[in-house]
């Protein structure tokens, strides 16, 4: 575990910063982009417009089947070169749009809740700010939920972490043989997605349940072409693609892991924080790094020889495997705390106690009263009882009142 953040607390003479209007602009304006450029991580997916999901159509099934079935390979085959040269361009238009992966506010933990908060904030401090702010919004690259929600503005180092599949599909070895026609995607420049175990997990059927296809299992090992193709045709604008792999720890210190600091990449989500990963550091598994080369490559490859693809720099695309870390405070003791004795009830016994109690003290004041003696008139003298649970304790004073002065 990393080290604990330093808290403190600044005084109200300090939280105001008096000299800034005597900055010049270009500082003041260079603060205020400053003030919203902390990278984050945003959950979103792409949720079909109107109808659920249904992948292959029983006239394409023979089609495909017939373009999918392979020569024997031998040293030269090249299986990117076959794929472009069978490749058809989809003809299914599925609507898509971009929602948040969670449907209530409360349980999403995405970055872009704080950045609308930040724009809300620089709009109400001053006119300048607010020109700011303006033209943030206003910047080309911008991504945006459905709904018009700003996800992550342009140019910014944000990722996405993006579901466009159901899990039944993620996890297959299918293509990408639709168009989601989602403009927002072209607007995507760090992109995230779950590493699947199931990929090495999954048994190796004959034929995809899902699509009817015969998939590449060399290893034993299904690989997402889905991907790929997914990254080439519709994310032009892509430059870092990262596996998120939930399972990944952290190396402890007797394991060999130097004592340096952590990489700068780290980007902070509710009680989430997700880390670059690397050899030094982590206990990255060898079938992600093995999978993460496998798909750089291919995406490579394929971006330069598709005509469907629409990225044109692919080489230029950062790949990387991002861990995740979450800020979880420990459970209270479950041991019973113990509890103070339940009071016994009022029994009779009791109650005449306590009548009896009340008694004795009231014929000890009766006779107190009969024993008091007459005073002159100017001068009194009162034996009255100072009682503090014994009846018995009393205190004696005298005290002279002058009739003339009433």
């Amino acid at each position: 575990m990393g080290a604990e953040p330093i808290k403190f607390e600044i005084p109200d003479e300090y939280r105001v910063f008096l000299p800034f209007n005597r900055f010049p602009p270009e500082i003041r304006q260079q603060i205020w982009h400053e003030s919203v450029s902390t990278p984050g991580m945003h959950f979103v997916k792409l949720e079909s417009r109107g109808r659920h999901w249904r992948w292959i159509s029983l006239n394409r099934l023979a089609q495909l089947i017939t373009q999918q079935q392979n020569p024997e390979k031998d040293d030269d085959y090249d299986e990117i070169a076959h794929e472009v040269k069978n490749e058809v361009t989809p003809k299914r238009l599925w609507d898509t749009r971009l929602v948040p992966v969670s449907p209530n506010q409360k349980s999403d933990i995405s970055s872009y809740h704080d950045l609308n908060k930040q724009m809300a904030a620089l709009t109400t401090v001053c006119h300048e700010s607010k020109a700011v702010a303006d033209s943030l919004m206003a910047k080309q690259g911008a991504l945006k939920l459905s709904n018009g929600k700003l996800v992550a503005l342009g140019g910014s180092s944000d990722i996405v972490f993006l579901e466009y599949f159901p899990p039944e599909l993620f996890e297959s070895g299918c293509g990408y043989d639709i168009d989601p026609n989602c403009p927002s995607l072209d607007n995507i420049r760090r992109v995230a997605v779950r590493y699947c175990h199931q990929w090495q997990e999954k048994p190796l059927p004959t034929v995809c349940s899902l699509c009817g296809l015969v998939h590449d299992t060399t290893g034993g090992v299904i690989y997402p072409i889905h991907l790929y193709h997914f990254l080439a045709r519709h994310l032009p604008n892509v430059e870092e693609f990262y596996f998120v792999d939930y399972f990944l720890l952290r190396k402890s210190a007797q394991s060999g892991a130097s004592p340096g600091k952590l990489p700068t990449r780290k980007y902070k989500c509710g009680n989430r924080t997700f880390y670059e990963a690397n050899d030094e550091h982590w206990n990255v598994k060898p079938q992600v790094t093995k999978m993460q080369t496998w798909l750089q490559d291919r995406f490579i490859r394929y971006a330069k020889a598709s005509q469907l693809s629409r990225h044109k720099n692919p080489e230029k695309v950062r790949f990387g495997v991002l861990a995740c870390e979450w800020d979880i405070v420990p459970p209270l003791s479950l041991k019973a705390q113990p509890m103070p004795p339940v009071p016994k009830g009022r029994n009779k016994r009791m109650l005449y106690e306590e009548q009896a109690l009340r008694r004795n003290r009231r014929r000890v004041l009766r006779q107190k009263s009969r024993n008091a003696q007459l005073m002159k008139s100017s001068t009194f003298t009162a034996n009255v009882p100072f009682v503090f649970g014994n009846p018995n304790n009393s205190v004696d004073f005298t005290f002279s009142l002058d009739w003339r002065q009433t």
